[in-house]
């Protein structure tokens, strides 16, 4: 929809091919043409809004309007520049913009035009490289770290054990050892986990059929996780291969189904489907839920894909906690690592793929896995 005066047909067609926003106002700033996607990224009702007040439409924006008053006093508009515009959730989207003068017959100023697109994607993936770059420099020093600590570690253990061996007849003391013993193995832990999270990740793909590595990986989630009250429905539609690291996915899919299992309890449902992208439908089935997106590639948001979608009926995962849960060690289980959902987003972004979390208090938690199809 191109909301507008009346124009020629060809005009229109220009107009509404565009791909950005596009929003015209009047010198008198009145508005004299907007697009949808305009209006998506404004986030205004989709009514009609030729004529009416700028300073009333967007009375919410102030930065928006200093910029088109501005503009209007300006001999020499700026070719690109950005502008943060508040959205209804309180956060700020960034926006790109180009400025341009209409003129008319008599090549006199009559009104502005600005032309926008929505960057808020292309800075989170530039903050996504920074980030990616401070953490190869901390796998650096962590590797360097780890090895300095398991050398004294292992020299506690041996020590502890020749100790124990000589104080076989003194019950007392063996306890403490054996509780010396138990921590050096926890820092050993600790240590592992790191060392496996700050490891580059080396892709040998091979064509994987998505239905069977599903079913594998929901064995071996209840051989650890065993309840015998939960549901566990599946529904595979037909999926075209896809090239992936078979032992390195499984790995990502284990995870996630044991925490999906965990989640629900000795009762309640798990639901595992795939498919390809032609047949991809948002989950909607929590309204008033959150979502914590990562690795949202270009390569899958344009190239066909497919996806896999792991649901559970469990508790939700509250909001303050939702953004966290790829940070590498963070957890809120009292055995957990917290390493595992860091592991599995490394994995997926070496696949090129994108994985999403959408959960409601409640109501469950869906994870969405992309994962690009064979050409």
């Amino acid at each position: 929809m191109f909301f507008t005066t009346p124009k020629e047909n060809v005009e229109l067609k220009i107009l509404n091919s565009f791909r950005c926003g596009i929003l015209s106002v009047s010198l008198d700033k009145r508005i004299t043409a907007i697009n949808e996607i305009a209006m998506r990224i404004l986030e205004l009702e989709d009514k009609d809004y030729i004529g009416s007040n700028m300073e009333v439409v967007f009375h919410n924006q102030e930065q928006l309007l200093q910029i088109l008053r501005d503009a209007c006093q300006m001999r020499n508009l700026p070719s690109r520049a950005e502008m943060e515009l508040k959205v209804k959730e309180g956060s700020e989207r960034t926006v790109g913009y180009t400025l341009s003068f209409i003129r008319n017959d008599e090549d006199k100023i009559e009104g502005i035009s600005l032309f926008f697109k929505d960057l808020t994607l292309v800075e989170q993936m530039n903050e996504q490289e920074k980030l990616k770059d401070r953490l190869a420099a901390l796998g650096q020093m962590a590797a360097g770290l780890a090895h300095e600590i398991r050398n004294p570690l292992a020299a506690i253990e041996l020590t502890t054990s020749l100790i124990k061996r000589k104080l076989s007849d003194q019950p007392a003391f063996t306890a403490q050892l054996e509780k010396v013993n138990s921590e050096v193995k926890k820092l050993n832990k600790i240590v592992s986990d790191c060392l496996e999270f700050v490891r580059p990740v080396k892709v040998s793909a091979g064509k994987v059929e998505l239905p069977e590595l599903l079913d594998e990986s929901l064995a071996s989630a209840l051989s650890v996780v065993s309840r015998e009250g939960i549901t566990v429905r599946k529904e595979y539609l037909p999926t075209p291969s896809v090239s992936l690291d078979l032992s390195q996915m499984k790995q990502v899919f284990v995870n996630i189904l044991m925490n999906a299992l965990q989640a629900v309890g000795d009762s309640g449902t798990v639901s595992i489907s795939c498919g390809p992208s032609t047949l991809y439908h948002k989950n909607s089935r929590y309204p008033r839920g959150k979502t914590a997106e990562t690795n949202l590639t270009l390569q899958v948001n344009l190239a066909p894909y497919a996806w896999i979608k792991i649901s559970d009926d469990g508790c939700g995962i509250p909001e303050e906690v939702l953004g966290k849960i790829f940070y590498p060690f963070f957890t809120t289980k009292e055995r957990g690592s917290g390493i595992g959902l860091a592991i599995a987003q490394k994995i997926i972004d070496s696949h090129r793929g994108s994985i999403d979390v959408e959960s409601e208090i409640g109501r469950g938690t869906t994870f969405t896995i992309k994962l690009p199809l064979l050409p």
